[in-house]
């Protein structure tokens, strides 16, 4: 609605957030960032986890779904939706857009971003450049080591797991243990036998 104010919506961003830090303002911090993110029921937010929250984007968090102190949450590009049984352990930062699924598990130290900086204009600061986003899917029942990062507009299927350590740049199918940087596949899920069955590398 306010893209078609860019004065109006350049003036309300200035009065919510800092200039320079992308960070909410004290007053919104206190006063309407709690009053944004939908939670339910038995959802925890720990007091020293950071949130980096607009009101123009959406956040939800799910049923006992946990995030810990330190973990960083930031939907300035885009929504955050976190399922229910989920837990953001600490130290995790998680830019939106990302939609987690329920019971995700994310190690401490990991990163998950929908969003990449621009680069491309050699004659401007890549941080002037700004940034595109790009969802990224994280679906049921995954577990994301410590000190992964999942890159910008993949998806996770369900059932997976990231080693600890991993830089994940493309989708990951359901069923299957992911590691190295770039990660690739190393378990398969193999129904008929019942049986997690190791992948050939090159």
């Amino acid at each position: 609605m306010l893209d078609n104010y860019p004065k109006t919506k350049r003036i309300i961003h200035f009065l919510l957030v800092h200039p320079y830090t992308s960070r909410p303002r004290l007053w919104a911090r206190l006063f309407l960032i709690p009053f944004v993110i939908k939670r339910s029921k038995g959802s925890i937010i720990r007091r020293k986890a950071r949130l980096d929250i607009i009101p123009s984007k959406k956040i939800s968090i799910g049923i006992k779904s946990v995030i810990e102190d330190y973990a960083i949450i930031n939907n300035g590009m885009g929504d955050v939706i976190i399922g229910d049984y989920t837990h953001v352990t600490s130290r995790v930062k998680i830019v939106g857009p990302v939609k987690l699924g329920n019971y995700v598990t994310i190690g401490s130290g990991a990163q998950v971003t929908g969003l990449t900086h621009n680069y491309l204009d050699i004659d401007k600061p890549i941080a002037k450049q700004g940034v595109s986003p790009n969802l990224t899917v994280i679906e049921d029942d995954v577990w994301i080591g410590g000190n992964s990062c999942i890159n910008q507009g993949i998806t996770i299927g369900s059932h997976c797991i990231v080693a600890a350590g991993s830089v994940v740049t493309k989708s990951v199918p359901p069923y299957c243990v992911v590691g190295g940087n770039p990660a690739k596949i190393i378990k398969k899920y193999d129904f008929q036998q019942q049986a997690w069955i190791k992948v050939k590398t090159t």
